[in-house]
């Protein structure tokens, strides 16, 4: 091998400092790429996961947590919270003109469980008209739950056959549900006969203020489909005008508020992105025509010596491009990394749903970031490697290109 074929890797050895200054330049442009696309994915994941999780076309909730600002934080995330009102309001609504199936939902406060270092959140659904939890159940448990047996949502430290206590009652987890990417994924599900038990074990523990309501009668939400012909929103001004106490909601503008706040921020975050490109091609087209305009007298020795300013070319591509896929990889190995350890914190920092992507999208995305800045240092490069393959010797000895 001519000597000029190995330049590229010793000159990278060789300057050390040089060399570390431009994959540190690198790295922070890919880093900047895959963790702005992973963060942008997770965050699309975490909102079609909390679509689907919903289940129901409208909500109807208490009138005073209607006008909660920590509502959709309770309702569609699974933040630590509850509010209640009689079960009566179930018939009423189901009585409503357009009203196709209902079903409720209890939501309990507990004290710090024996699996977790915090509250959790204890939501009871009926097995017998519930349309929305159990289709998400069933991905993980297809049995019907018995007395005391709760599924548990996936960052809680508990397995299959497991005892938890709440209050004063014990519950066997017969399963762990898949990550939601939301607060979902802390809380406890339990059919009636449990949560009913466990209202029960929970009273004089001032944890949950049922107020002037029959604690045996009580619900915290009524899920409502309309049947088929009756506008969604009609029967929501139905049940909000025929109905006393409580607020209809529809589910999709709930979502809707969620889906603008991350439209937001993945506008802001593109925004970062782009900027980032294009500083960081300014900066690496200055380092390299720094550096091509320092080695200038190499590349005349290197002509004197025979090789063609296409070998010349061709060597200082090489050394870009061994600069550029170590950045790449470094930079996207750390945003995987981090974006893969502080999920749970970033999300909470958002209060946004977020769901990490598939490994098939990380390697994908891995393989875009690598071309991406490979294709940015090439740009960078581009004019000064043009002008050092076309210089004359003479010209580069006398230092006049």
């Amino acid at each position: 091998m001519r000597i000029y074929d190995k330049l590229p890797v010793m000159n990278i050895i060789r300057r050390p400092k040089r060399s570390a200054a431009l994959i540190i330049l690198v790295t922070v442009l890919a880093f900047i790429i895959f963790g702005g696309m992973m963060l942008t994915k997770s965050l699309e994941n975490g909102l079609d996961s909390l679509g689907n999780r919903l289940g129901a076309q409208i909500m109807v909730v208490p009138e005073e947590a209607a006008e909660d600002a920590g509502l959709e934080d309770i309702v569609l995330q699974g933040n630590t919270g509850y509010f209640y009102m009689s079960d009566t309001k179930l018939d009423e609504v189901a009585a409503i003109e357009g009203v196709g199936q209902t079903s409720s939902q209890l939501f309990l406060a507990s004290l710090a469980a024996s699996c977790c270092s915090a509250k959790v959140q204890l939501i009871g659904f009926d097995p017998e008209t519930d349309f929305a939890i159990q289709a998400w159940i069933r991905s993980t448990y297809d049995g019907t739950l018995g007395p005391m047996e709760i599924v548990v949502g996936n960052d809680i430290i508990s397995d299959e056959g497991e005892k938890l206590s709440f209050y004063s009652d014990e519950c066997t987890v017969v399963a762990k549900l898949a990550k939601t990417g939301t607060n979902y994924d802390r809380c406890v599900f339990a059919s009636w006969e449990t949560i009913e038990a466990l209202t029960a074990s929970s009273l004089g523990k001032q944890l949950n203020n049922f107020k002037d309501i029959d604690p045996a009668h009580v619900l915290s939400c009524i899920l409502v489909n309309v049947e088929e012909g009756y506008d969604i929103d009609t029967v929501v001004g139905k049940i909000n005008q025929e109905v006393d106490e409580v607020t209809a909601i529809r589910t999709r503008n709930m979502v809707s508020d969620i889906a603008s706040g991350l439209s937001g921020f993945s506008g802001v975050l593109k925004v970062v992105m782009t900027a980032a490109f294009i500083v960081a091609i300014v900066l690496m087209a200055i380092a390299f025509t720094m550096i091509l305009n320092e080695r200038k007298k190499e590349f005349a020795v290197l002509r004197v010596m025979g090789a063609s300013g296409k070998s010349i070319v061709k060597s200082v591509w090489t050394e870009i491009f061994l600069l550029c896929l170590t950045g790449g990889v470094a930079g996207s190995l750390a945003a995987l990394l981090i974006t893969s350890l502080f999920g749970n914190a970033i999300r909470t920092s958002l209060e946004l749903p977020m769901l990490m992507p598939q490994a098939s999208f990380a390697v994908m995305l891995f393989a875009v970031t690598i071309a991406a800045v490979i294709i940015a240092g090439s740009l960078a490069s581009l004019a000064g490697v043009i002008r050092t393959g076309k210089a004359e010797p003479s010209l580069l000895l006398r230092e006049e290109y």
